[in-house]
């Protein structure tokens, strides 16, 4: 504890902190195996008192009208024990908070004549509106990624999904590029929920986009699809070049001209591999936010991109290996080339 307090103190001085941040950082953090106690605990607990009394409640009622009511009180029971400093309470307010959506967005699909599409649509927006309300962390990440599955669910085309997968992957590359920007205002861990759920979806939807010929088209759209796998290595290639474009923007020219010629000759030799560029994009901006964690999950992207495009049997053996092959030689030549040019600075 002086430790933290000394440290908070430093902190507040040199004017990186505020004063709630300083009380935040202040306080003693639970044992990671007493939150997972606590956590499980709170669960079962939460699941026995919804059923106890609201599940007789809403069976007894059958109204919309009170499902509304009973989802509202929910999400305001929940609002109140996030705010509230004990462990137990604040994973309890997930729980409620996660059955108090769940009937809202019930009694919106049951008020509409059982219109999903509008369910998905309200799911979305009670995702977003809760992104402001007092609740953990870890209720605004389930809540995002149960609002933002409903929203891709949503496109009915293969053309859509590969431009809306894209515009998000722009969106999180200049939100991780810019992350010591908006790192210290007060919404930055709002920002940051939103940022980390969107990117674990776009990376999800760039191994799919790579594979999206071999996509059951039950589950997914499978119109247009040569059009489609054509526009996820076209925005794929850009996104990259974008990345390191403004990535090497304090290098010299001669570096920054070498670095844009090996990644343009990247992006033509692994072009059928759009989920491997895109995956590379990220890895390099979360290694320039120094997000070790999201860096090493980019990396995993890359080498499952990798292995997808290996295996795949679209294309002949011999010319993947060989587009791989030239993929190496050039990299190699290129960081050649580039200590070679550092020497000489020396």
């Amino acid at each position: 504890m002086p430790r933290n307090l000394s440290l908070a103190s430093a902190l507040k001085q040199a004017g990186i902190i505020d004063q709630a941040q300083a009380l935040k950082l202040q306080q003693n953090d639970t044992p990671w195996w007493l939150q997972v106690i606590l956590g499980i605990a709170a669960w079962i607990a939460s699941i026995l008192i919804l059923i106890a009394f609201i599940g007789p409640i809403i069976a007894l009622a059958e109204n919309d009208s009170v499902c509304f009511v009973v989802g509202a009180l929910l999400l305001g029971a929940a609002c109140w024990l996030a705010m509230q400093r004990q462990d137990f309470l604040q994973q309890m307010s997930t729980a409620v908070a996660l059955a108090g959506q769940g009937l809202l967005v019930y009694a919106i699909y049951s008020a509409f004549n059982s219109d999903d599409e509008l369910a998905r649509y309200g799911c979305a927006l009670i995702s977003a509106v809760l992104l402001f309300s007092p609740l953990t962390q870890l209720h605004q990440r389930v809540s995002l990624s149960i609002g933002l599955v409903c929203l891709i669910s949503l496109l009915n085309s293969s053309l859509w999904l590969a431009l809306g997968s894209n515009l998000l992957a722009l969106g999180c590359l200049v939100l991780w590029c810019s992350r010591p920007k908006w790192a210290t205002l007060a919404m930055a861990s709002r920002i940051k929920s939103v940022l980390e759920v969107v990117t674990l979806a776009t990376l999800w939807l760039a191994l799919h986009g790579q594979g999206i010929f071999y996509v059951d088209d039950y589950y997914w759209p499978a119109d247009h699809l040569y059009m489609a796998s054509t526009l996820y290595s076209a925005l794929g290639a850009i996104l990259l070049l974008s990345t390191v474009f403004w990535l090497s923007r304090f290098a010299t020219v001669p570096s920054r001209l070498l670095l844009l010629s090996v990644t343009a000759a990247l992006c033509v030799l692994l072009y059928p591999a759009s989920g491997l560029l895109i995956s590379a994009a990220f890895m390099l901006a979360c290694f320039y936010a120094c997000s070790i964690r999201w860096y090493a999950l980019s990396l995993l992207s890359v080498l499952v991109a990798l292995s997808q495009f290996y295996y795949s049997m679209h294309l002949s053996l011999f010319y993947k290996s060989g587009l791989l092959a030239l993929s190496g030689g050039v990299l190699l030549v290129g960081l050649a080339l580039l200590q070679r040019y550092q020497k000489r600075l020396l």
